[in-house]
C-alpha cells in the first residue's frame, strides 16, 4: 500500500478533530488552567494542520501566504500552550523566554522569506524543531508532586519530531529538488507525517494521564484539608507528621509538637455567634500559615485544636515559633474580628524514647491539659524524658 502526504494529512486533521471534539466531553468543563491549555493546544494544533491542507489547494500566492504563516503561527502557539501545561503540572520550567521568543518570530520569518522558499523551509524547520526540544526537556526534572510516566512518552514524541523536522528542513534548505514542497512524498517526509500521527495519539493519551494524576493529587489534597482554616486536617496531619517523625528518629534529628487549644471557644460561639467563631479558627489558621516554615506541618484535628510538628527543631526554636504567633495573635485578633482571645499550648520534643508520632502528641498533649489546668494562655512543655528541667521553668504566658 502506497501513502501519501495528502492522505496522512487528512488522517493527521481527522484524528486532531475527532481528539478535539472528544476530549471536552472526556474532561469535563472544570478544568485547571493546566487542562484547559493542554486541551486547547490541541485545537490549536488541529487548525495548524488545516491551514497546511488549504494551503495546499489554493493557487493564490497570497491565500498561500497567508494560509501557511497562519499554520506556523498555529503550531508555535500550540507548542506554547503545551509548555505552559507542563509548567503548570511540574512547577516552572527552563527556557521560557527563549521558546516565547521561538514561537513569535518562527511566523514572522516565514512570512518574510516565503518567496524564497528554500530560506523559509529551513528557518520554520529549524526553529519549530527547537521548540519540540524545549518541550522535551520541559518534561524532564518536575517541581511537583506530579511525575508520572506520562512525561516520558510525551519527551519520546518531541524528540523523534524535533529530529525529523530538523531532517526535513534540511532537505528544503539544501536539497530542494528533492523535497520542493510539503506535499513532497519524500521518504523523509512520508516518516515524519507518520510519525507526527503517532506522536499526536501518544501525546494526547499522556495529556489525559496527566490530567487525571492531577485529579487525582487534587482530590487527595481535599480529603487532607481542613476546607475552613485551609490546614491539614487529621488525615493529612497523620501522614505527612509520621513521615517526618520517622525521618526525625532514623537520622536522630530534633523534632518538636505543639498541641494548641484555643482558650474557652465555646463562650466564644456562644456570646458572638458561630460565624464569630468560624472567624476566630480562620484567622488562628491564617497565623499559623504565616509563621510556617517549609517542612513544617501544621492542622486543625478537631474543633478548635490544633497540631504543629516541627522537624529539625527543639525547644528553643518551638517555644520561639509559639511565642511569635502569641504576639501576632495578641495585635490582630481585636481589629479584625472585633474581640480578644487566647489560646493554650502543649509542648513536647522528640526522645529516643519516643516510637511513634501518636506517643509524642499525647505527651504534648498531657502538657496542654496541664496548661489549660494551670490558669490557659500559657505554653506548658512536657518534661517526662528529661529528668533535672523544672517544667516551671518552660511555662510562659
Amino acid at each position: 500500500m502506497s501513502l501519501d502526504p495528502q492522505t496522512l494529512f487528512i488522517v493527521s486533521v481527522t484524528n486532531l478533530l475527532a481528539l478535539a471534539i472528544l476530549l471536552p466531553l472526556i474532561m469535563g468543563g472544570r478544568l485547571s488552567p493546566a487542562a484547559k491549555a493542554a486541551r486547547l493546544s490541541l485545537i490549536v494544533h488541529a487548525g495548524a494542520w488545516i491551514a497546511v491542507i488549504l494551503s495546499e489547494q489554493t493557487t493564490s500566492q497570497w491565500a498561500n501566504l497567508v494560509l501557511s504563516t497562519l499554520s506556523m503561527g498555529c503550531y508555535s502557539a500550540s507548542h506554547w500552550l503545551l509548555y505552559r501545561a507542563l509548567s503548570e503540572w511540574l512547577g516552572p520550567r527552563k527556557l521560557r523566554r527563549t521558546l516565547a521568543t521561538l514561537a513569535v518570530t518562527m511566523p514572522i520569518g516565514y512570512a518574510i522569506a516565503f518567496d524564497n522558499y528554500a530560506w523559509r523551509v529551513g528557518w520554520a524547520n529549524l526553529l519549530i524543531a527547537l521548540q519540540l526540544l524545549i518541550l522535551a526537556q520541559a518534561t524532564l526534572h518536575p517541581a511537583s508532586k506530579r511525575h508520572g510516566s506520562w512525561r516520558f512518552a510525551l519527551c519520546i514524541c518531541f524528540s523523534a519530531m524535533a529530529a525529523l523536522t530538523l531532517a526535513r528542513g534540511f532537505l528544503g534548505a539544501f536539497h530542494t529538488d528533492l523535497y520542493p514542497s510539503f506535499a513532497t512524498p519524500h521518504p523523509i517526509n512520508i516518516m515524519s507525517l507518520l510519525v507526527a500521527n503517532a506522536a499526536m495519539i501518544l501525546s494526547n493519551v499522556s495529556v489525559l494521564v496527566a490530567w487525571r494524576e492531577e485529579a487525582e493529587l487534587q482530590l487527595r489534597e481535599l480529603i487532607a484539608v481542613d476546607p475552613l482554616t485551609t490546614l491539614l486536617n487529621r488525615r493529612g496531619w497523620d501522614e505527612r507528621g509520621t513521615h517526618a517523625f520517622s525521618l526525625a528518629l532514623r537520622h536522630q534529628q530534633p523534632l518538636s509538637l505543639l498541641s494548641m487549644d484555643i482558650d474557652h471557644f465555646k463562650q466564644i460561639n456562644d456570646h458572638y455567634g458561630h460565624e464569630a467563631g468560624d472567624a476566630a479558627l480562620r484567622l488562628f489558621g491564617q497565623l499559623l500559615h504565616e509563621q510556617q516554615r517549609t517542612g513544617d506541618i501544621i492542622a486543625r484535628i478537631g474543633g478548635e485544636e490544633f497540631c504543629v510538628v516541627l522537624p529539625m527543631a527543639g525547644l528553643d526554636a518551638a517555644q520561639g515559633f509559639e511565642r511569635r504567633l502569641r504576639s501576632l495573635l495578641d495585635s490582630q485578633a481585636t481589629e479584625k474580628l472585633g474581640f480578644s482571645f487566647s489560646f493554650s499550648t502543649g509542648l513536647a520534643c522528640l526522645t529516643p524514647a519516643d516510637r511513634s508520632l501518636e506517643n509524642l502528641r499525647q505527651r504534648s498533649d498531657q502538657a496542654l491539659y496541664q496548661a489549660k489546668n494551670a490558669g490557659r494562655g500559657r505554653l506548658v512543655m512536657h518534661d517526662d524524658h528529661l529528668p533535672g528541667i523544672d517544667r516551671a521553668s518552660f511555662s510562659t504566658t
